[in-house]
């Protein structure tokens, strides 16, 4: 069996998303399509139809692969990819600047909003997110004593992670906290801001941040397309040279600058 750098792992259920093939390789990247369509086939991508997740609501089932990136793969990095996006080019660039960083975990700093309620707020206001669900997320915080305006939003559409026993306690922490916000007829939708709850919360020094923009899932390596679509985002690039991780304003890792 021969031993990958590192992984790409995507994931599309209830074919909610076109189904993208990658376009270039890189020789030491494992290419992982997580799905319940048993009638893909691909070249390039090994599709893995996990029968344990039969039965269970399609948010349950796209985050528990999230946060549980290592059940598919043995390399000793994973590159979480929403099945959205569109791989043109080999990712090696990226995996590169990842391992030199010495990081354990790479996360897309929200170029747009960089608070906790501001993000909230968006999602009541456009996308008919439950009051209801933020009143539970509000009594977490506050047993967090998590201060209202700190500073440190993630995205969760791409995510780098190494398999590590630290990366694995908090995607555990975080999959059970959505399970604790769900219902038996709605699984919590809403992964990100409780990622980031819990990593300001618990983790800030504890682990070693990649902070990288958005801009890398617009570029000429990835593209962000529109979801069940081909057709790119249009979605501005915000910010893409600075963000805030653990209430700091740091530098983030772009294409623009690197390529």
């Amino acid at each position: 069996m021969k031993m990958y750098k590192y992984a790409v792992i995507m994931f599309n259920f209830n074919n909610y998303e076109t189904f993208k093939e990658p376009l270039e390789l890189d020789p030491d990247c494992e290419y992982v399509y997580v799905t319940d369509n048993t009638k893909l086939k691909s070249n390039k991508w090994k599709i893995i139809v996990d029968n344990s997740l039969n039965g269970k609501l399609v948010f349950e089932k796209c985050f528990y692969v999230r946060y549980n990136l290592f059940k598919y793969t043995n390399a000793p990095v994973a590159i979480y990819m929403d099945g959205s996006f569109q791989i043109y080019k080999s990712l090696k660039p990226i995996y590169d600047s990842f391992i030199e960083s010495n990081a354990d975990l790479g996360i897309c700093i929200h170029p747009y909003r960089n608070e906790i309620f501001a993000e909230y707020t968006t999602w009541v206001n456009t996308r008919n997110y439950p009051v209801e669900n933020v009143k539970k997320v509000m009594k977490i915080m506050a047993e967090l004593n998590y201060p209202t305006h700190y500073k440190g939003l993630y995205q969760a559409g791409m995510r780098i992670c190494k398999n590590t026993e630290l990366n694995k306690t908090i995607d555990t922490e975080v999959f059970k906290t959505l399970k604790k916000l769900s219902t038996p007829n709605s699984f919590e939708r809403l992964d990100q801001t409780i990622y980031s709850i819990i990593l300001n919360s618990k983790y800030e020094n504890k682990i070693k941040i990649f902070p990288f923009a958005q801009q890398v899932f617009q570029s000429n390596l990835i593209r962000w397309k529109i979801h069940g679509t081909n057709k790119n985002h249009s979605a501005p690039l915000g910010n893409y040279k600075t963000g805030y991780v653990f209430n700091k304003e740091v530098n983030l890792f772009n294409l623009i600058d690197l390529i």
